[in-house]
């Protein structure tokens, strides 16, 4: 076996060094290997020329031949040609391909260089290789990077650009360059927000893109309102990150900014659609109640009419006419009124007369009395019903502590003529609770609601009795429940998802703002709103949960 010498140093180069040498010299290479030639047996292989070969390190280089790993026009060349060129001191550089062990092919660039014979061990070749595999594969794939770049840059609608450290334009979308109206992009490097847009958008975007800088910390999907030179705004959504070299230090900042302007509009609409309905919502809650208000007025009217034509008529029968007589016939004896009360026939019927008269004018007395009482009731009662509907109009909007039983009392009476014509039985089930803290005419929009559906629900069954049971009971995390139960037609399981939507009804004569303008205040006072039913013809329960005074309960924006 003949010893493999090492390679040599640097210093045994020297200046006149080949070119092969003087690679290995700056270790700019894969390979670097000492053949023997003719022969072509390895003298010297690099650790990395091994790995290229795929020979392991503790591979014999002497039962190996170089000829194992050479196709056969370079094999050829070798021999005949680049071999003895570069022994006259001719050097060899080409592209070539080696052949590893397993048979995997790898792509190099090759540098022969002439060693002649110093010794006994003869004539010898310096070769050595640099993997192009892996360069072209870089290149390929920078290529290849580069062609992505350009189709996002050219197709993508989101606007993409980067910037220097003075937040100037270094590259940028086409969208970009057509959002800002350039020809080319060529018109908007160099150029920062400032020459785009108006002043403050632009400080604010370069405040942003200067505190990246400093900190390294990205903006991440900031919404900003941008407002160009004429006038116009629009809105976009914008993630700004640092740009960095490949040392990793910051040389500028790159964002995406996406057009959110329709959205913003969209939005906008929303809301303004959603105070509308709101409000649409809470006249309808004024309107159940101020109808709830007029069925009561006009039941109480009815009274006052019904009582008065009484009284006309008692008035109208009234004996006190007959005293008038007999007063007049007292008047005409005056003169000889002993006589005539004791002589007189008629003079002595007066006095039995007068005790009947007495009883019968006593009669007509308290019958007009309970009429009177009965009439100044029926006023009161509209003058209450006028009183609660003002200051339901006035809606203060304070919340206050209030007493469940109270305003479910002060919702019955407001139902109370009408509950009674239709033949409603109230029952109530009132346990201990502690106060709410509501806002009052919110809860008597929902509470004349559900009664008002409970009463026509039942009147829709034709059945005679109608009990309504209205039962306030403590309920879980700080909250008051408020059940109205009916027996009335109930509700298909189908529309129990639906009972609260806008416009939802299933009685031909409805709107469909009550329960949803409930739903809707309910939310509002911090509470619940909930109906359940087993299904057609078992009635239903409407449950209204309501905050205790006290308690840490915070209201839920309406729905539109």
């Amino acid at each position: 076996m003949n010893p493999i010498e090492p390679a040599p140093t640097a210093e045994e180069i020297g200046g006149d060094a080949s070119q092969a040498f003087r690679l290995l010299a700056r270790r700019a290479i894969d390979l670097f290997a000492v053949i023997d030639f003719p022969a072509l047996r390895f003298r010297h292989l690099n650790d990395e020329g091994r790995a290229l070969l795929g020979i392991g390190p503790e591979g014999n280089l002497d039962a190996i031949n170089c000829t194992e790993f050479l196709a056969h026009d370079l094999l050829t060349s070798l021999l005949y040609d680049v071999g003895p060129a570069a022994l006259a001191g001719r050097d060899w550089c080409g592209e070539a391909v080696l052949r590893a062990v397993g048979g995997s092919e790898c792509a190099v660039k090759l540098y022969v260089s002439g060693l002649p014979a110093r010794d006994d061990h003869g004539d010898q070749l310096a070769i050595a290789a640099i993997d192009t595999n892996a360069t072209r594969e870089a290149r390929q794939s920078l290529m290849q990077e580069q062609m992505f770049l350009r189709a996002l840059l050219k197709h993508v609608p989101d606007s993409i650009y980067f910037k220097d450290l003075q937040s100037r334009f270094l590259r940028v979308s086409d969208s970009q360059v057509r959002k800002k109206k350039f020809r080319n992009a060529d018109e908007l490097i160099g150029k920062t927000d400032f020459d785009v847009f108006a002043a403050e958008h632009a400080q604010n975007a370069f405040d942003d893109e200067q505190r990246i800088i400093r900190t390294g910390e990205p903006v991440i999907d900031k919404e900003e309102r941008e407002v160009w030179p004429d006038g116009r705004v629009t809105w976009v959504s914008t993630s700004k990150l640092p740009l960095q070299d490949p040392k990793g230090r910051v040389i500028g900042t790159f964002g995406v900014s996406r057009d959110i302007t329709a959205r913003k509009v969209a939005e906008e609409k929303l809301k303004t659609t959603q105070k509308e309905l709101l409000a649409a919502s809470r006249l309808a809650g004024m309107a159940e109640i101020a109808s709830g208000v007029l069925h009561n007025l006009g039941n109480a009217l009815n009274s006052v009419g019904t009582s008065a034509a009484i009284l006309t008529e008692q008035f109208g029968r009234s004996r006190i006419q007959n005293l008038a007589k007999a007063a007049q016939m007292l008047e005409q004896h005056s003169s000889d009124l002993a006589a005539f009360l004791t002589a007189d026939a008629r003079g002595r019927q007066l006095p039995a007369y007068f005790i009947q008269l007495a009883a019968a004018l006593a009669a007509e007395r308290e019958q007009m009395l309970g009429e009177l009482a009965q009439l100044r009731r029926n006023v009161e009662h509209m003058s209450e019903v006028v009183a609660m509907q003002q200051n339901y109009a006035r809606g203060s909007s304070l919340a206050e502590d209030c007493q469940a039983a109270e305003l479910v009392e002060e919702s019955l009476h407001i139902s109370a003529i009408s509950l009674s014509r239709h033949g409603i039985t109230v029952v109530r089930d009132f346990k201990p609770v502690p106060n709410i803290h509501v806002t009052r005419h919110k809860v008597l929009q929902i509470l004349v609601n559900l009664i008002r559906n409970a009463k026509y629900a039942m009147d829709e069954t034709g059945r005679a009795d109608k009990p309504m049971t209205i039962t306030i009971a403590p309920h879980t995390d700080g909250l008051v429940r408020i059940s109205v139960r009916d027996e009335g037609v109930g509700i298909a399981a189908e529309n129990l998802t639906k009972i609260f939507g806008f416009g939802f009804t299933t009685r031909k004569d409805g709107h469909g703002f009550g329960l949803h303008s409930s739903a809707n205040a309910a939310r509002e006072l911090g509470g619940h709103l909930a109906g359940h039913s087993e299904g057609p013809g078992q009635g239903a329960v409407f449950t209204l949960d309501l905050p205790v005074a006290g308690a840490r309960i915070h209201a839920t924006p309406a729905v539109a």
